[in-house]
C-alpha cells in the first residue's frame, strides 16, 4: 500500500499487507501481492494505525480528508477486489485523533459488490483454479470439475435448465456467497452488528443476558431456507413464528420510544406550537445551565417531539415553571409529565431521551406530605435502569481496536461499538463519523456523565449509598469537553464529574490516615495536619485545573451553583472525618475551624448569588440547610464572650430568607426550598431563646437553677455579630480564627448525638 502527500505529491511511507493486523478481513484484501495507491496529508504518518470494518457497498476507493485544502475521491481500483475496507486511527467515539489534532480525521474505503452472471464466473474461476493447483488438489475437486463441464455441454438442454449446481466457495480469500445466501433474512440485524460464532464466544461473555442476544445474530444455513417439500414449508413457517417470537424474546435492547397522538401534548390541546417554541427557547436560554445534558443543537423542538412525549413534557413544563404568566400552563403541563413517567415505567419504554426526561423532572419536584416523599430516588433508580440497559455506561470504542496489543487496556465487554449505538438509538443509517453520528454518540455520553453526577449529588445531599456505577467512560473522561463538537456547557458538567469521581481516592487516603492513628505511637497532631494536606492538595489541584476553565471574571470565579457543591463536597469531608471512628481526639478538634468555615462558605455562596440562583435544584436547597445546620451545632460549642454564636444565627437567618425567596420567584414555583427555609428560620429562633438545642457543654451537679439569657440580653453582652454574607472565603477564616472565637474545652468534634434535633437531615454517605 503506497502513501503519497497531496499537497506536496511526496511520498510519506508504504504499508504492505504483512503490516495491517491479523484478521480474516486482511487476509481477504492482500491475498493477492497488489498495491493500492492512498493519498493522505501532511499527517499521513500518524494515521496508519490500523482498524477495518466490513463493508459490502460501493465500488471506488474512497479518501475522506478532513483538511482545509484536501477533499476529493481516488479513481476506481481494479476490478475483482473482494471486501472493502476501513482505514483510520481514532481514539474516542468522536473520531478524535490520539495526536489531539482535531482538524484532521480520516476514512478509507474500497468496496466492489459482484452480483448476477459475473458473481457466478468469478466463483467457477476460482474453483477451477483450485482443483487444479497440485497442493490443494484432492478426489472431491475432480469431481466438481466434472460436474462443471457436464453443465456447460448441456447448457442449452431444457430439461436441464433448472437443474440445481454445487455451491463452490472459497477458501477465505473470495467472495463465495451463493444468491441464495444474500438474501435478507427478515430478522438480520445489520451486517456491521453480524459477528461469526467464533466471536460470539467471546463479545459479552460478562453479561449473560445480552450474550444470548448476540446469539440471535446467527442466521439460518441456506439448506435450511430452501429446498423444503409443500408439507415442511407448512410445518417450516409454522417452527418459524415460534423461532421468531423466541428471537425477538432474546433480541439485544432497542429503543421503545413514547411518541403518539395520545400522549403528544400539542395533539392534546395542553400547548400550543408557537408556545412549545417559546418554552424551549427559554429553557436552552435559562434553565440548561442547572440541568447539564441537553445539547441545544440536537434537543430542538421537532426533534424532541419526534424522540419522546416525556421530554417534550417536561422541558416545557420546567419552563413554565418560572415563567410568571404561565401558572396554567405549568399545572397542566406538570400534572401530564407526572402521567407520562408512570405511564413510562409500566410499559417499559427505553430511550436516551427518556434518560434525559427523569433528570430534568428531579431538580424542581414539588414537596410532598414528608421530606423523603418525593420521588427524586424513584427517578434516579429508572434513569439508571433505562441507561443501563441501553448501555450507556459502555465506552464507545470499535470492537476492532480492542484487544491484544492494541494499548487501549479495555475488556470486550465494557466496549460498544458505535454503529451498534446509534443503530440501538433508532439510527442505523447514521455514519458514526459524520457530524451528526458523533452528536449523537457524544449525547449518549453526555448523558452517562449527567446520571452519575446528578446521583453523586443527590447521593451526597439525602445520606444515600451511590448506585451508579464507576465505569472506564467516567475514569477517562478528563479531556472529554475538549472537543469540536462539544457544548459550552460540557466543561461544568466534566468538572463536577471529575470532582465526584476522584473522592473514592480521597476517601481512601483519609480513611488509611484515621485508621493508622490507632497505634500507641502514632501522634493525633501530625494525622490532623497529614488529613489536611490531603484534602487541601485535593481541592488546590482541581482549583487549578477547573477555576482557569469554567470560571468567570478577572479573578476566574465559579458560577454559584458549581461553587456550592464544591463547598458542600469540602463540608461533606470534614464532616466524615469528624464523624469517623477511629479518628483521634485532636484530629476531630483540629476540624472544627475547616468544617465551620465551609458551612459559612456555602451560606454566603448562596446569598450573593441569588440572583444567578433563580432556578435552583432542590438538592441545591438541601445542601444548603445542611450547611446551616452543621453550622447552627458547631457554633454551640463557642465559648460564652464570643460573637461566633449569633453571627452564624444571623448567617442562617439571611439564608433562609434567600432560600424562601428563590422557592416562590413566580406564584406557581411552590418549590422546596420555601419549608427548608421556613424550618431553618424556627431553628435559629429556638436557638436563640435556648428551647432548641440542647446544651453541648459538660454536664455541671449544681442545685440552683439555670437561667438562659434572652436574645437581647445575648446582644448586649456580645460584640457586634461577623457580618459573615458580605465576607470573602479568606475572611471567613480569618475571622474564625481571631482570639475568642474559641470552642469550648470539652469540645471532641461534633457527633452523630449532636445531630438528633434534625432527625429530617441526613450524613452525607462519603465513604470516610
Amino acid at each position: 500500500m503506497c502513501v503519497s502527500d497531496e499537497l506536496t505529491r511526496a511520498r510519506v511511507g508504504n504499508v504492505s499487507a504483512s503490516q495491517l493486523p491479523h484478521s480474516p478481513v486482511t487476509q481477504l484484501c492482500f491475498s493477492s501481492p497488489h498495491r493500492l495507491p492512498i493519498v493522505g496529508n501532511r499527517s499521513t504518518s500518524d494515521f496508519f494505525s490500523f482498524v477495518l470494518f466490513e463493508s459490502w457497498r460501493g465500488g471506488t476507493l474512497t479518501l475522506r480528508a478532513r483538511h482545509p485544502r484536501s477533499s476529493l475521491v481516488i479513481r476506481r481500483v481494479r476490478d475483482k477486489l473482494l471486501v472493502s475496507y476501513v482505514v483510520a486511527q481514532r481514539s474516542n467515539a468522536t473520531g478524535n485523533l490520539t495526536r489531539n489534532d482535531v482538524g484532521d480525521a480520516y476514512s478509507l474505503t474500497a468496496s466492489v459488490k459482484r452480483t448476477g452472471l459475473d458473481k457466478a464466473l468469478y466463483q467457477i474461476d476460482q474453483a477451477v483454479k483450485r482443483a487444479r493447483s497440485a497442493s490443494q488438489k484432492n478426489p472431491e475437486d475432480d469431481r466438481i470439475l466434472n460436474h462443471l463441464q457436464e453443465l456447460l455441454s448441456n447448457a442449452n438442454t431444457p430439461e436441464h435448465a433448472t437443474t440445481r449446481g454445487y455451491s463452490v466457495s472459497g477458501d477465505g480469500d473470495e467472495d463465495a456467497y451463493s444468491e441464495e445466501e444474500e438474501e435478507q433474512d427478515p430478522v438480520a440485524m445489520p451486517d456491521f452488528i453480524q459477528r461469526t460464532q467464533q466471536s460470539l464466544a467471546i463479545d459479552d461473555a460478562e453479561n449473560p443476558l445480552q450474550l444470548l442476544a448476540r446469539a440471535s445474530y446467527i442466521q439460518p444455513s441456506p439448506e435450511s431456507r430452501h429446498g423444503n417439500s409443500p408439507q415442511q414449508a407448512h410445518t417450516a413457517s409454522t417452527q418459524g413464528q415460534t423461532e421468531d417470537e423466541i428471537q425477538a424474546f432474546f433480541a439485544p435492547a432497542q429503543v421503545h420510544l413514547d411518541v403518539g397522538h395520545d400522549v403528544d401534548p400539542v395533539s392534546l390541546g395542553l400547548v400550543s406550537e408557537e408556545e412549545a417554541d417559546k418554552l424551549f427557547n427559554f429553557f436552552h436560554r435559562n434553565l440548561a445551565h442547572t440541568r447539564w445534558g441537553l445539547d441545544p443543537r440536537i434537543y430542538t423542538v421537532e426533534f424532541t417531539r419526534s424522540r419522546s412525549a416525556f421530554l417534550y413534557t417536561s422541558i416545557m413544563a420546567a419552563s413554565a415553571l418560572f415563567m410568571p404568566s404561565a401558572a396554567a400552563l405549568s399545572k397542566r403541563l406538570s400534572n401530564h409529565a407526572r402521567t407520562l413517567a408512570h405511564r413510562v415505567m409500566v410499559n417499559r419504554y427505553r430511550s436516551v431521551e427518556i434518560v434525559l426526561a427523569f433528570m430534568v423532572n428531579i431538580p424542581w419536584m414539588f414537596p410532598g406530605q414528608h421530606s423523603t416523599d418525593d420521588e427524586t430516588c424513584t427517578y434516579i433508580s429508572i434513569a439508571n435502569t433505562v441507561a443501563t440497559d441501553l448501555s450507556l455506561h459502555k465506552s464507545l470504542i470499535s470492537p476492532e481496536m480492542v484487544g491484544s496489543g492494541s494499548g487501549i487496556g479495555l475488556a470486550r465487554g465494557d466496549c460498544l461499538d458505535p454503529r451498534a449505538a446509534l443503530a440501538m438509538d433508532g439510527f442505523p443509517e447514521i455514519d458514526p463519523w459524520s457530524e451528526k453520528g458523533r452528536l449523537f454518540l457524544r449525547n449518549r455520553e453526555r448523558c452517562w456523565l449527567s446520571l452519575f453526577v446528578l446521583e453523586r449529588g443527590m447521593s451526597l445531599a439525602r445520606g444515600r449509598p451511590f448506585s451508579v456505577p464507576m465505569t472506564r467512560s467516567l475514569k477517562d473522561c478528563d479531556n472529554w469537553h475538549r472537543s469540536e463538537y462539544a457544548d459550552p456547557l460540557d466543561g461544568h458538567l466534566v468538572s463536577m464529574a471529575v470532582l465526584r469521581r476522584d473522592l473514592d481516592a480521597l476517601f481512601a487516603t483519609v480513611r488509611a490516615l484515621c485508621d493508622g492513628s490507632q497505634m500507641a505511637s502514632s501522634d493525633g497532631s501530625l494525622i490532623a495536619q497529614s488529613i489536611q494536606g490531603s484534602i487541601e492538595r485535593f481541592f488546590d489541584q482541581w482549583y487549578t485545573e477547573w477555576g482557569v476553565s469554567i470560571g468567570k471574571g478577572p479573578d476566574r470565579r465559579l458560577p454559584p451553583y458549581v461553587e456550592i457543591l464544591v463547598t458542600h463536597t469540602r463540608l461533606s469531608i470534614y464532616g466524615g472525618v469528624i464523624n469517623h471512628p477511629t479518628a483521634p481526639l485532636e484530629v476531630r478538634r483540629f476540624f472544627h475551624t475547616a468544617g465551620l468555615s465551609s458551612a459559612l462558605n456555602v451560606m454566603r455562596a448562596a446569598i450573593q448569588g441569588e440572583s444567578q440562583l433563580q432556578s435552583m435544584p432542590n438538592n441545591t436547597a438541601i445542601m444548603i440547610s445542611f450547611a446551616a445546620c452543621f453550622a447552627l451545632t458547631l457554633s454551640s460549642y463557642a465559648t460564652g464572650g464570643s460573637a461566633l454564636a449569633p453571627s452564624v444565627r444571623n448567617l442562617i437567618d439571611e439564608t433562609a430568607t434567600v432560600l424562601e425567596r428563590i422557592g416562590k420567584v413566580t406564584r406557581h414555583r411552590n418549590g422546596l426550598s420555601i419549608k427548608y427555609g421556613k424550618y431553618l428560620k424556627q431553628i435559629v429562633r429556638r436557638a436563640a431563646t435556648g428551647d432548641g438545642i440542647s446544651d453541648p457543654r459538660m454536664p455541671i451537679v449544681n442545685e440552683a437553677p439555670i437561667t438562659t439569657p434572652t436574645f437581647l440580653d445575648q446582644q448586649a453582652l456580645w460584640p457586634e455579630p461577623l457580618q459573615f454574607s458580605a465576607m470573602s472565603d479568606d475572611q471567613i477564616v480569618q475571622a474564625l480564627n481571631q482570639p475568642g472565637n474559641d470552642f469550648e474545652p470539652s469540645f471532641g468534634g461534633l457527633s452523630w448525638e449532636d445531630m438528633t434535633n434534625f432527625e429530617w437531615l441526613y450524613w452525607p454517605e462519603v465513604g470516610i
